[in-house]
């Protein structure tokens, strides 16, 4: 039985990755993605191969894209222990602290984005991971709460 639930708990990392593989194409709005709550909560071999398949047979390499990568590397180190637009900057800014701050300045609607999509898929990931543990529990609400009829 424990052999079937190691199993069980690979396959529905598989799917999850596919899932994160597939909404990067275009599905959701910009920087709204499940992408940074994989990296944060799951696997972290199967986030770093949904990226660098997706790059490189989708979407292919631009100049930085190791900065980029360097940036989804974080969320499984954070993931593990509890910002790509320096890349930006270096590519395609001036080099003075005035365009450092202009980028970050540009970079805050995106940030926000970002932000409600990790919120979003972070609680959705988390909810899917323990759904057997919430359904447990809310069964055992359910019972508790209703009448016992004799």
């Amino acid at each position: 039985m424990k052999q079937f639930n190691l199993l069980s708990k690979f396959a529905r990392q598989v799917l999850i990755a596919a899932a994160v593989l597939v909404s990067r194409v275009n599905l959701l709005p910009a920087n709204i993605s499940p992408l940074g709550s994989f990296g944060f909560f799951g696997n972290p071999v199967l986030y770093g191969a949904s990226i660098v398949l997706f790059d490189l047979f989708i979407k292919g390499l631009y100049p930085g894209f190791w900065l980029t990568y360097l940036g989804f590397a974080c969320y499984p180190l954070f993931g593990r222990v509890a910002g790509k637009n320096l890349g930006v900057w270096w590519y395609w800014y001036d080099h003075s602290v005035e365009k450092l701050l202009l980028c970050y300045l540009l970079a805050v609607p995106f940030y926000a984005r970002t932000l409600v999509g990790d919120l979003l898929f972070g609680y959705g990931y988390l909810v899917v991971k323990n759904f057997s543990a919430i359904k447990v529990k809310i069964g055992t609400l359910f019972t508790a709460a209703s009448p016992v009829i004799h």
